[in-house]
């Protein structure tokens, strides 16, 4: 793709994909649901207001080329397919999204290859209360996942939700590029999950850090996991695997293809463009090799809003500020003046680099605070 080409890109939130595109050289135009302050200064974005019924329509009116998707666009099959019969797709094509994201047929093409994967079930019969997960076929980010109990509407299963084996460990998400029936892995990162009181039994996504360093055996096991997807369900560009790492290795949770909310910490670690892999690899083209990242740790986390409130101006001018000169962002997603918020709604999302685990997760944890003293109170 030629530098300054348009690359249409929608979902739930865009920015990160396309600054992404803007480091690769490509003119993103955007539609999603938010139409961020910092998206706004740099790329044409529209706010999608009946998202995602008007996304076909947004599509129209933007300017001709290709276009992929971030989350959770996977859920809609048929409007990708809508989208994907008017101009050309970077990404997965309805079809392969229907299959992978079946936890049934996923769960049984890991186990028939001999990877670890959880036990799913349609309803909640005969299950013990804790070692579930109640699950909902469209979810994403980890939203609407709660730990199975009796005292749960056991009525909700089949078409709409799902029930998982609970596997304890670390939450983490491996990303690979696939093409050709064959995939790369990029990396892995950890998965901070749950919003601001971070309690248990709260999967929401929070944020990420790493890369993660593999040991030997759990690098070949996602190397080998990378190919079984990718070879089964014909997975291309960008895919995401989520997963638990334990000492019984990776177990595989759920897939997401497409660019996701991990890429960035990789792109930031290596250097690569995400947007630049994908298309790359839909083009048919995989890197070789490994990625080298530099040393010590990158991390983003999630601003949860603690209760509901409007988003000040000294709030975003702020947040602004804070990455003039920058190379890469310190705060990203950033809300335009006079948002309404409900309490447990995103916020914005804080980025810091450390030499260590200990030291990133320190220095996100302070600037959560301090940036949600500012929303409420403005010091």
């Amino acid at each position: 793709m030629p530098s300054g080409r348009a690359l249409l890109i929608l979902g739930a939130s865009t920015r990160a994909a396309a600054f992404s595109a803007l480091r690769a050289g490509y003119t993103p135009v955007c539609a999603d649901l938010f139409a961020d302050a910092d998206l706004a200064r740099l790329c044409q974005v529209t706010r999608s207001t009946r998202y995602p019924a008007d996304l076909a329509s947004l599509a129209r009116s933007a300017p001709d080329g290709p276009w992929m998707y971030t989350g959770a666009l996977e859920n809609y099959p048929a409007l990708v397919h809508s989208i994907a019969g008017e101009r050309p797709l970077y990404g997965n094509p309805a079809g392969v999204l229907r299959k992978v994201r079946d936890p049934f047929q996923l769960a049984r093409i890991l186990k028939e290859s001999g990877l670890p994967a959880p036990d799913c079930r349609a309803t909640a019969d005969g299950l013990a209360g804790g070692g579930w997960l109640r699950k909902s076929r469209r979810s994403s980010g980890g939203i609407h996942v709660r730990i199975w109990t009796p005292a749960l509407d056991t009525r909700q299963s089949g078409r709409d939700w799902y029930y998982q084996q609970r596997i304890e460990g670390m939450p983490c998400a491996a990303v690979y590029l696939g093409c050709g029936g064959r995939a790369w892995l990029w990396g892995a990162t950890e998965q901070l999950l749950g919003s601001s009181s971070r309690r248990e039994g709260d999967f929401r996504y929070a944020g990420s850090i790493g890369p993660l360093h593999l040991a030997p055996a759990v690098a070949a096991q996602l190397e080998r996991l990378g190919d079984v997807l990718a070879g089964h369900f014909a997975l291309t560009g960008l895919f995401g695997v989520d997963g638990v790492l334990n000492s019984d290795g990776f177990w595989t949770v759920e897939i997401n293809p497409r660019y996701t909310a991990s890429v960035e910490i990789l792109e930031w670690a290596t250097g690569l463009s995400g947007v630049g892999a994908q298309v790359a690899a839909c083009l048919g083209r995989l890197p070789r090799g490994t990625a080298r990242a530099a040393p010590g740790r990158f991390g983003k986390a999630i601003l949860y809003a603690p209760s509901k409130c409007t988003v000040p101006a000294h709030f975003t001018r702020g947040l602004l500020m804070m990455n003039a000169g920058r190379p890469w962002p310190a705060a990203a997603d950033i809300p335009t003046v006079g948002t309404a918020l409900e309490a447990g709604q995103p916020v914005a999302t804080l980025l810091a680099d450390a030499a260590d685990r200990q030291a990133l997760l320190a220095a996100l944890w302070e600037q959560l605070a301090v940036w949600r003293q500012k929303l409420l109170y403005g010091s």
